[in-house]
């Protein structure tokens, strides 16, 4: 079990545009325990001189823990690689052994495996290439996770367990996404089918009552604070601890308006959200 299990997490891209500095101190600053990084992020301080112990240093000095890597793209054949300078194609770029060290370097023993813009042949192969990840991962002593979206291949909760299970390795589990799983058409409910170990990972937002016609532009531009939506939050999260899951709650939520807020309030504004649905009395 994560020793940040229970614990609130902020994620990188609910304050994307921001260094690693101010990231951090924007995280510590509203009381979160912890925040996922992405390659990007380290890249960049890397490029400014700070070196692993640095990092480390720097994470200590505000008090937070890193829950995860998030995203690792480039891990299926045919993955597809963007060429540009910013974020979002930057981060298609590092390879699998790129991201495990930048695990090792932040602390963390979690990586997010998404699909990205790939498309497999088959379900198999994604079941063979997410195998051999979680085997590669194994002998670095992490775990990955499988994050499974709407849009894509691993399109729901059932098709996510079905690779995890046929994978069959211990260190692969799944990222449950709020978002994800509402608007894959699942219910909190789903949740009661799934073995507590197989969810390793998570991702606390809210949504739309109604769903947008464009869904790529919904989940980047219009998810919702935690409470803010129509997600019976509170009954997923009761379900995940009926099911035995121990996870830390990373807050993932894209919305415009946030992003005009000062990094201080957002995260303020993200911490107070997620405390309110985490300790509703």
């Amino acid at each position: 079990m994560s020793q940040l299990a229970g614990k609130l997490s902020l994620c990188w891209g609910s304050m994307e545009g921001l260094a690693l500095h101010p990231f951090l101190a924007a995280a510590a600053g509203a009381g979160f325990d912890a925040v996922t990084l992405n390659s990007v992020l380290v890249e960049d301080a890397r490029a400014k001189g700070l070196g692993d112990a640095d990092l480390r240093r720097l994470l200590d000095d505000h008090g937070l823990a890193v829950s995860g890597i998030d995203p690792l793209f480039n891990w299926l054949p045919g993955a597809v690689t963007l060429a540009g300078d910013d974020t979002m194609s930057r981060i298609t770029q590092p390879t699998a052994e790129d991201i495990f060290a930048i695990a090792q370097a932040a602390g963390t023993d979690l990586v997010n495996a998404a699909m990205g813009l790939a498309v497999a042949d088959s379900e198999q192969q994604i079941i063979d290439s997410f195998a051999n990840l979680c085997q590669r991962a194994a002998a670095e002593g992490l775990r990955v996770s499988l994050e499974f979206m709407p849009f894509c291949q691993v399109a729901d909760l059932d098709t996510a367990l079905r690779i995890v299970d046929s994978a069959g390795q211990a260190n692969g589990g799944i990222m449950l996404d709020c978002w994800h799983l509402h608007r894959s058409g699942g219910q909190p409910d789903d949740l009661l089918a799934v073995p507590g170990e197989k969810i390793i990972a998570m991702q606390l937002d809210d949504a739309l009552a109604e769903p947008m016609t464009d869904i790529v532009e919904e989940t980047l531009n219009h998810r919702l604070l935690p409470g803010e939506g129509c997600i019976d939050l509170a009954r997923l999260l009761t379900n995940l601890d009926r099911i035995g899951a121990a996870v830390t709650y990373d807050v993932e939520v894209f919305k415009q308006p946030l992003r005009a807020l000062p990094p201080a309030q957002r995260a303020s504004a993200m911490y107070t959200a997620a405390r309110s649905i985490l300790d509703p009395t």
